[in-house]
């Protein structure tokens, strides 16, 4: 159910979205989204994803574990995934 929720969330940002590359690493509490390409562009960026009375949470290095399908937390998936190191 983790994965397919975390997918499932990541797929519903990028829908329509072209040039995104990212690999799935699964670990028994984690999936892990490790993204190589954003928008045409190389990058380097990992993202989390937990369960917790399952709801789906994300974590990235700038802002910790955020409930991702609540209201505008997706904003953390962008401002993450778009800002350079």
């Amino acid at each position: 159910m983790l994965k397919e929720k975390a997918l499932g969330f990541i797929k519903k940002q990028i829908l329509d979205l072209n040039d995104f590359s990212y690999e799935v690493e699964e670990d028994e509490q984690f999936i892990h989204v490790i993204f190589t390409e954003a928008l045409g562009k190389k990058i380097e960026k990992e993202f989390t994803f937990k369960l917790v009375n399952d709801t789906l949470y994300m974590h990235s290095i700038s802002y910790g574990w955020k409930p991702v399908e609540k209201g505008v937390a997706n904003k953390y998936f962008w401002i993450d995934l778009l800002t350079k190191d």
